[in-house]
């Protein structure tokens, strides 16, 4: 059974933050010492802030579900499936408000009920094909 405490944080991450892009709700929900754990490198809880400052710019109309949890420990492991629409500002990839489809897996480590350490592994590349950034029929879709 999940944890009812780790799963409204999570609700609150999406609903809050990535949905309304409420940047303050990020220091409610995590530790003073948060680290975002992404292909560049290690963010800061400041990084994640610049970020969805880009992200709103970009995407707007977002609607978010949660298809599966799974906690072990300290840890949730969320798969979830998003859909928002491109504004624009993105590899200068121009905007026909499409709407698009991301799917990923978050892996959020807790102490003292709040967010310590976030990895994310999402569909950006999937997105970019749907902007038709990425040339079709160049690759087999499995």
């Amino acid at each position: 059974m999940i944890s009812i405490d780790k799963r409204i944080i999570v609700e609150s991450w999406f609903d809050e933050y990535f949905t309304r892009g409420k940047l303050n709700v990020l220091d409610e929900l995590t530790t003073a010492d948060f680290i975002y754990h992404s292909r560049n490198g290690d963010n800061t809880k400041e990084k994640m802030k610049e970020f969805m400052k880009w992200y709103r710019n970009v995407f707007q109309d977002d609607e978010w579900i949660i298809d599966d949890l799974i906690e072990q420990d300290n840890k949730l492991v969320v798969r979830y499936t998003g859909w928002m629409t491109y504004k624009g500002g993105w590899f200068n990839i121009p905007s026909e408000n499409q709407r698009v489809k991301e799917t990923g897996i978050m892996i959020f480590t807790f102490e003292d009920r709040k967010i310590k350490e976030l990895w994310c592994e999402n569909s950006d590349a999937a997105i970019l094909f749907e902007l038709g950034a990425l040339e079709k029929n160049t690759h087999k879709i499995f």
